[in-house]
Formats: structure tokens, sequence, C-alpha cells
């Protein structure tokens, strides 16, 4: 029996991070942050050529309360340019998503979110 011919070439992929390996790590340390009265979770959902990212706040000591803190979505077949929802915008490169990340992460906003959560999750 004739060996089949390897029509693929040399598959040299570039690794790159995807949105939702970059949402985990940073949902991960949240729950360090504040001895797990917070955490976080990253919900995939597919929906036609998109999957979005749901990034989560969840106080489990609130019966599992989860507070949305925001939302992506990038094309299954390319992982950039990321959508964000609320305020529409698109990021272009890894890079891009994580300083639009760092920056969410790190307002005035969430930071007010994550004070009213972490004063119930201990009342």
């Amino acid at each position: 029996m004739a060996t089949q011919p390897d029509l693929w070439g040399n598959l040299d992929l570039e690794e790159i991070r995807t949105p939702a390996a970059i949402l985990r790590e940073q949902a991960a340390l949240l729950g360090q942050k504040t001895k797990n009265l917070i955490e976080a979770r990253v919900d995939l959902v597919p929906m036609g050529d998109r999957i979005f990212h749901i990034f989560k706040l969840v106080v489990p000591t609130l019966g599992g309360y989860v507070y949305e803190l925001f939302r992506v979505s990038n094309t299954v077949a390319n992982l950039y340019p990321v959508r964000v929802e609320r305020p529409r915008q698109e990021l272009s490169t890894e890079g891009e998503f994580v300083e639009w990340v760092g920056e969410r992460l790190s307002s005035p906003d969430t930071r007010r979110v994550l004070s009213s959560l972490l004063a119930q999750a201990k009342a």
C-alpha cells in the first residue's frame, strides 16, 4: 500500500494566547486577592460564528451571587480583533486586548463594584 503524501507542508504555526486564556488568568488572580470572598469566572458562549467571553464576579457567601462585569467576543476563525460589547469597540491585537483588560479591571467602576461586593460578603 502506498504512503499518503503530506500535502500540509510545514505547519509552523505561531502560538497565540486566546482571549479566553487571558481572561481566565486574570479571573484566577481575583480569588487570591480577596481571600476567595469574591471570585471571578469566564463563561464561554458560542453564538453563530462568534464566541462570547463573559467575565463574571461571583460572591459565594451571598448565595453564589453573580455580577457580569463585561463581555467580549471574537470569531471562531480569528482570535483578534476582539469586540468589546459595551462600549462597542474593537481591539485588533493581543496587546491592545491585554491593555483594555487591565484598564477595565483596575477602573474606578470596577473598584466600586468590588468594594460593594466585598463589604456584603463580609457582613
